[in-house]
């Protein structure tokens, strides 16, 4: 009787990708620590020495875009696909389809830099495909887990795209809209994310520390009904900055919502982080919402006295830059197996970055100390993302030293 011999199939083990393509945190929070000095140290030179500098209708422009759209988009999508992960307990994105991703964001960056060469709808497609290539991967992951919860931070998201789209066609005369109100409508749009994550991360990262401290002190308050509240400030903000931007309600709505994220941070019990740095630098990060929003809304009830110039930077070299800085050195960290402290490189490029927003704002009330303060908060600003990116290079590029752990948020 002759028997059938069964086929035996060899299968070869996919290969792993390389460490730095193991998880989005890794190379978007890289292209976020290069471009936060590139875009600064480009834009400068072109204005103190007259070197050439990509433009998108302007050079100022190009700067703006990039430090907001660039800096931060990489920001944003190394924190929601990290995020999502935990969220869905679906395996991260890496290997080819992340370097597809963080492709685009360089494409995209090709594009704003050659805008002025180029026609306009290549420069839009060309400069939202990271964006949209971003939300149809969160999308993706999330209608999978059928995790509907998390669909909010995808809306968000989406907004800062559609107004991307807006201030690229403005900047380049494609649509007769002002590009400083699109420009100050997406960093409050932004600031709405941050109030939206920050909510969730701040307080729960600082309850497990003070429960692993024993710590005898009331506990934070967790997400509820008023922090609703807080984040609808924003979008009223937002709402009254769109339809009348120059008038006081826009003014008054913007300053109540900086004194609503003032009460909001104050029961995170941030006071009682300052034995930990790691955790003491979310809420240190979070300051700068409320007093950003609050200096924007005075800006724009006061202009003589204040300029939004000024005040916008509280929230973007302040809660935008600080923030990324404390969720990416944790990330960076806890992802790869590390202990949860943080060192010399972390501590030095948050007071950096943290001390430099202060003298970029109060630098609109100097008058002849002005170029010399402006140049020493640059300065600092370059030295904290050098800080950065000398520090966690070798995390972001290496492998990881042990199982890694999730961000605890759900």
């Amino acid at each position: 009787m002759n028997a059938r011999a069964t086929p035996i199939s060899i299968t070869e083990p996919a290969p792993a990708p390389h460490p730095f393509w193991s998880g989005a945190f890794r190379p978007l929070f890289l292209c976020a620590g290069i471009l936060a000095i590139v875009a600064v140290v480009w834009w400068v030179a072109s204005v103190a020495h007259g070197i050439a500098a990509p433009g998108l209708g302007t050079g100022s422009w190009w700067h703006a875009h990039e430090m907001i759209f660039g800096f931060g988009g990489a920001a944003i999508g190394g924190f929601l696909l990290t995020a999502i992960a935990n969220w869905t307990g679906r395996p991260p994105i890496s290997g080819p389809m992340l370097m597809a991703l963080t492709a685009s964001w360089i494409i995209a960056r090709l594009s704003i830099g050659f805008s002025d060469e180029l026609p306009l709808v290549v420069t839009l497609c060309g400069a939202l495909g990271y964006f949209v290539f971003l939300l149809a991967l969160g999308l993706r992951e999330l209608v999978a887990a059928r995790n509907y919860r998390n669909m909010r931070v995808l809306a968000v998201i989406a907004m800062i795209t559609l107004f991307d789209g807006l201030f690229i066609a403005a900047c380049l005369d494609g649509i007769a809209l002002d590009p400083a109100i699109i420009y100050q409508t997406a960093i409050l749009t932004i600031i709405l994310l941050i109030g939206l994550i920050g909510g969730r991360v701040i307080p729960a990262f600082t309850r497990n520390w003070m429960q692993r401290e024993a710590i005898a002190a009331p506990m934070p308050a967790m997400f509820d009904r008023f922090d609703m509240i807080c984040l609808g400030s924003i979008v009223a903000g937002i709402v009254a900055l769109i339809l009348d931007p120059f008038g006081s309600m826009s003014g008054y709505m913007l300053m109540l919502a900086g004194g609503l994220h003032l009460i909001r941070l104050i029961r995170w019990r941030g006071i009682y982080s300052w034995r930990e740095p790691i955790v003491a630098m979310l809420h240190l990060g979070y300051v700068w919402v409320p007093v950003g929003l609050f200096l924007l809304g005075a800006s724009i009830l006061w202009p003589e006295n204040l300029n939004s110039r000024d005040a916008l930077h509280a929230l973007t070299s302040g809660a935008m830059a600080c923030m990324v800085l404390a969720i990416a050195g944790r990330a960076a960290l806890g992802h790869t197996g590390r202990e949860l402290r943080a060192g010399v490189a972390l501590n030095s490029a948050f007071a950096l970055i943290w001390l430099s927003t202060v003298l970029r704002v109060v630098v609109g009330f100097a008058e002849a100390e002005y170029i010399v303060i402006l140049a020493v908060a640059t300065l600092m600003w370059i030295g904290g993302w050098l800080a950065f990116l000398i520090g966690y290079g070798r995390v972001l590029l290496g492998p990881s030293q042990k199982k890694t752990r999730g961000i605890p948020v759900r």
